[in-house]
């Protein structure tokens, strides 16, 4: 009895050691839960460990977690109370989440935020690519009565932080590499932004996040980091670190500078565009085809119509 005795209290010993340490730690994080912060006005990601294995109770631990106050006393639950998920639907990557009619009491800002949190949290699971909200049966309508439709993490390109006056939401119509590197092809994506954040700005972080589809790609070499955006007198200067000056292989050089100049000068304040690298006017190493000295305005020559893009996938 005595030996069975010293056996149980180094077995709990044991136990203490491997789950807690005897210092109470926690288990290892492996994925972020976005919570309200405790003034309302933004959002931020807290450290979380996932014990479900499979997707669909994967989601239902994430919606748990979104509903229920995390340790920290900077944030609060992102799902209140009253706002009640009814069901939720995975299918081919696209998650639909059904609500019910107190969803519609939400509105402005508050409703964005809940929004974002909600989106950059799931789309962490394995087999979540996209996320739609239902009201109802109903797909969920922004303020101006226009349909949400899915969305991802680049949707809320900013995690809406403290600082943060308000969002604001726009249309950005970008141009990215065809598949063969040869063509432009251009996109237009509706996206939530913190409008302190400028638009020339924002533009440049969804030309380097890349192209949503498959039929088109960056023209910015992995690594490349935006150094500044600035604009003066009608010229948009973009300043890049030295990872640019590698262009991706097969991509047309035009391809590259195109992609950069026609996004930006579809803003009504930007007429030209010129590329410095590491703040300077020109390199001697440097593998693209065009000067960075020179401001250069927009060409939509090389844009890939639709009839074209069809043709490709067709071939394809």
């Amino acid at each position: 009895m005595k030996k069975r005795g010293i056996g149980c209290l180094m077995a709990l010993v044991m136990l203490c050691g491997l789950l807690t340490g005897c210092g109470g730690s926690k288990e290892k994080e492996n994925m972020k839960i976005y919570y309200i912060n405790a003034l309302g006005d933004g959002i931020g990601a807290v450290g979380y460990h996932m014990d479900a294995t499979k997707t669909d109770a994967m989601i239902d631990e994430a919606l748990q977690a979104l509903a229920t106050d995390p340790d920290s006393v900077d944030y609060r639950k992102t799902i209140s109370d009253s706002i009640k998920i009814t069901d939720h639907v995975l299918d081919n990557g696209l998650l639909s989440l059904y609500f019910d009619r107190e969803y519609e009491e939400l509105t402005g800002y508050t409703e964005v935020l809940m929004r974002a949190a909600i989106v950059k949290t799931l789309v962490q699971i394995k087999g979540i690519d996209s996320v739609a909200f239902y009201v109802g049966e109903d797909p969920l309508l922004d303020a101006n009565g226009s349909l949400v439709g899915s969305m991802n993490d680049d949707t809320f390109i900013n995690d809406y932080g403290a600082e943060t006056g308000s969002l604001e939401k726009t249309k950005l119509t970008l141009y990215f590499a065809s598949a063969d590197g040869q063509s432009l092809v251009k996109q237009e994506k509706d996206v939530y932004y913190n409008k302190n954040v400028a638009r020339e700005r924002l533009i440049m972080d969804y030309l380097l996040k890349g192209p949503d589809s498959d039929d088109a790609k960056s023209v910015f070499p992995s690594g490349t980091k935006i150094l500044n955006v600035t604009v003066t007198d009608g010229v948009c200067y973009v300043n890049l670190d030295s990872a640019f000056l590698k262009t991706p292989t097969g991509i047309n050089s035009n391809v590259v500078l195109y992609a950069i100049v026609n996004s930006l000068t579809e803003l009504d304040n930007i007429n030209k565009v010129q590329i410095l690298v590491d703040g300077a006017q020109s390199t001697s190493d440097s593998t693209l085809e065009f000067s960075l000295g020179t401001s250069y305005e927009r060409d939509t020559s090389m844009v890939m119509q639709a009839v074209e893009r069809d043709l490709m996938k067709e071939g394809d």
